[in-house]
């Protein structure tokens, strides 16, 4: 609410604040909608989505699996005013977190897109900003490499894998690796991620990943002077010694 609250004018905080906490005692007072719901509306509300592990309490409560370093992919079933996540029980009631997980990434592909950016990274090359209002832009991040391919028009080179980032929940920015163009749009996407993260009341993620074929592997760490800085592993260093070989 503070983060919020921060971005409007002091006048209207009150009604901010009064807003929030209907829509909290509302969730407590009305009927579990996992017990009003039919497996056919459940279907179509499902979503896989996307958190910042730190910040779901009691997460072995639920069904999740780990989608990057301190991000966490778990189910949500979207309501009119509200997101819940299925607990165990309930994931187990609707067919289990495999079978809700397929219907939630499907869900994620009918989305529109709603705002494609194509931003310049200082010393050149560029990096991909999905931005949107809907709670479930981030988690399109799942969707890559295809959702990069689907949005260019093209099937994207994968050799080398690709950059992502979700600093909050309305945004997802990637940079498919294909030359040493890589190097500033790490840079870049660092910048742009650390904003996006401190900026926002739902943030996710202020660091910047590799997918080196298998999983995605965290790029930037926090310095000592609580800035950002870039990690280069031996793996991330192979691939850009091999795209620089290629010039």
């Amino acid at each position: 609410m503070a983060t919020a609250c921060a971005d409007q004018p002091q006048s209207v905080w009150r009604d901010l604040i009064r807003e929030h906490l209907q829509r909290v005692l509302a969730g407590f007072d009305g009927p579990d909608p996992f017990d009003i719901l039919d497996p056919a509306d459940v279907a179509r509300q499902t979503f896989a989505r996307l958190y910042d592990e730190a910040s779901v309490p009691g997460i072995d409560g639920y069904p999740h699996r780990e989608f990057a370093p301190g991000i966490v992919e778990m189910i949500a079933l979207d309501l009119p005013d509200t997101v819940s996540v299925f607990s165990h029980n309930n994931a187990d009631k609707f067919g289990g977190f495999g079978a809700l997980r397929t219907q939630g990434i499907a869900n994620l592909r009918g989305l529109e897109v709603e705002k494609l950016e194509t931003l310049p990274a200082p010393g050149g090359g560029s990096f991909t900003a999905l931005l949107g209002e809907s709670v479930y832009t981030a988690s399109r991040a799942l969707l890559l490499p295809d959702l990069a391919s689907d949005l260019m028009g093209k099937r994207v080179r994968e050799e080398f894998g690709w950059l992502m980032s979700v600093p909050n929940r309305n945004q997802v920015v990637w940079h498919i690796i294909e030359d040493a163009t890589v190097i500033p749009a790490v840079n870049g996407m660092a910048r742009f991620a650390a904003m996006g993260y401190s900026d926002s009341p739902t943030p996710v993620s202020p660091h910047v990943f590799w997918w080196n074929g298998t999983s995605y592997e965290q790029l930037t760490e926090v310095s000592d002077d609580g800035g950002l800085a870039i990690r280069v592993s031996p793996a991330f260093q192979a691939v850009l010694e091999s795209i620089t070989a290629d010039r």
